[in-house]
């Protein structure tokens, strides 16, 4: 019954991370907009809402997408949130690039860019070409751990042994600047969709860490 929720699955783990890939690529048109306030979208949020874990961040995106059906110029308004957090180079947005939180030097940024091109060719996830960022784009870890878990549904050959391993180490570079992003999301977002949105991705990244046994450094 609807009092013993089970853990999410393999399937709503997938849908979840393809969605917010989704909203953190890009920004949103007409269409999405009226998509975001759909029944199905709703239905999804509820039952989400039974996770506890989830729950406060649920309450906080529903609250916003309450505000934004009937923000003025809900479109522009929510574009030009998206700019200010995700496109400027303000010392002060929330940029959406793992390299970005690794410390000032070149040879991170490489780094993080080098860890996701082997995670990506490694689970032979081909980069779409019409979202031409670097590999470190937040949207790409959500579409590769999109990826890892339809592959563990159709429990594919070449991925079973090491999709789990492909999907610990996705998990861990992710954690290690995730909450950073979120914090800089939650300070700089006056309206609150899109710091709702980073906390509801947090908690549910940090769900399917805990699954897996994947733990985050704490960074002084």
């Amino acid at each position: 019954g609807m009092n013993s929720v089970g853990p999410l699955t393999a399937q709503h783990y997938a849908c979840l991370y393809a969605w917010l890939a989704g909203l953190f690529a890009r920004e949103q048109d007409e269409a999405q907009l009226a998509r975001l306030q759909s029944s199905e979208i709703h239905d999804w949020l509820d039952m989400l809402a039974q996770q506890p874990t989830l729950a406060p961040a649920v309450s906080a995106l529903e609250q916003a997408l309450n505000a934004l059906a009937t923000r003025p110029d809900a479109r522009l308004e929510l574009a030009a949130d998206f700019a200010g957090l995700f496109l400027l180079s303000q010392k002060r947005a929330a940029l959406p690039y793992a390299s970005c939180y690794q410390g000032e030097t070149a040879r991170f940024c490489q780094s993080a860019c080098d860890e996701m091109h082997n995670l990506l060719s490694q689970a032979g996830m081909q980069l779409s070409a019409d979202f031409p960022e670097p590999e470190d784009h937040l949207a790409i870890f959500l579409e590769l751990l999109s990826h890892l878990h339809f592959a563990s549904l159709e429990s594919m050959a070449t991925l079973s042994d090491n999709g789990e391993s492909l999907r610990r180490r996705t998990l861990t570079l992710l954690l290690a600047w995730l909450p950073k992003f979120d914090e800089l999301c939650r300070q700089h977002d006056p309206f609150g969709f899109y710091a709702a949105l980073s906390q509801l991705l947090l908690a549910l990244v940090r769900l399917d860490a805990a699954e897996v046994n994947v733990g985050e450094e704490r960074n002084e």
